[in-house]
């Protein structure tokens, strides 16, 4: 079976993410609380609770940034890369949560494939700390498959997916922001014009740079 960091969901407390063969067929994410079996169990069988369903067309949308962000952080602790296929896909626990908050956050109706591309972004911009935390946050009062748009999973929408309506106010109109008083820098020594030139010109070409990147 295909997945990340999951060796067997029967035995580990873990998500599972189903992929159907049809675009008309949902994506099913499950968290599946596997465990070892017992000496005495001839069968066990982990109990399972689906946490979302979402649409293979945002599911197509969403999942290549996720495979690369996953792979990124298993390969800087020496572990084996994954990938997405059809079927079944065990996620190690806290990547699943992780893939959850951007799940959640693109689930509803409301939400274009345009919005899930930001939504990909302002997701990637957040700390796996972030993400644990907004998940607990989220699961704790609607974290079932059926509570779409409910509490928590709404604001997820709502935060995640800013910044792609044409009628957003710009971040740079927001009143009740400006500056302390300037304060004198005793330390402050000036730089000559030609090496405050090359300072600027390599700071621009570095935020150029991490532009051509993202974009």
């Amino acid at each position: 079976m295909s997945g990340f960091d999951c060796a067997d969901h029967y035995q580990e407390h873990c998500y599972l993410v189903q992929v159907p063969r049809t675009a008309k067929e949902s994506v099913h994410v499950f968290e599946v609380y596997g465990r070892p079996p017992k000496a005495t169990e001839d069968l066990w069988a982990p109990e399972v609770t689906l946490r979302a369903q979402l649409t293979k067309g945002k599911w197509d949308a969403i999942s290549a940034e996720v495979r690369l962000e996953f792979n990124r952080r298993l390969k800087l602790e020496r572990r084996k890369a994954g990938t997405w296929s059809q079927g079944g896909n065990g996620v190690q626990r806290l990547l699943g949560k992780e893939l959850l908050v951007l799940v959640w956050a693109v689930e509803q109706d409301v939400v274009s494939l345009e919005q899930c591309e930001v939504a990909v972004r302002n997701w990637l911009g957040l700390k796996p700390e972030e993400r644990w935390w907004l998940y607990t946050m989220t699961a704790a009062a609607t974290g079932f498959a059926h509570q779409v748009g409910m509490g928590w999973r709404d604001a997820l929408t709502k935060a995640l997916c800013f910044g792609t309506r044409r009628d957003v106010f710009s971040l740079g109109s927001v009143t009740g922001r400006g500056t302390l008083p300037p304060r004198r820098n005793d330390a402050y020594a000036p730089v000559k014009d030609a090496s405050r030139k090359r300072i600027e010109f390599a700071a621009l070409r570095a935020i150029a740079a991490n532009v051509e990147v993202l974009a």
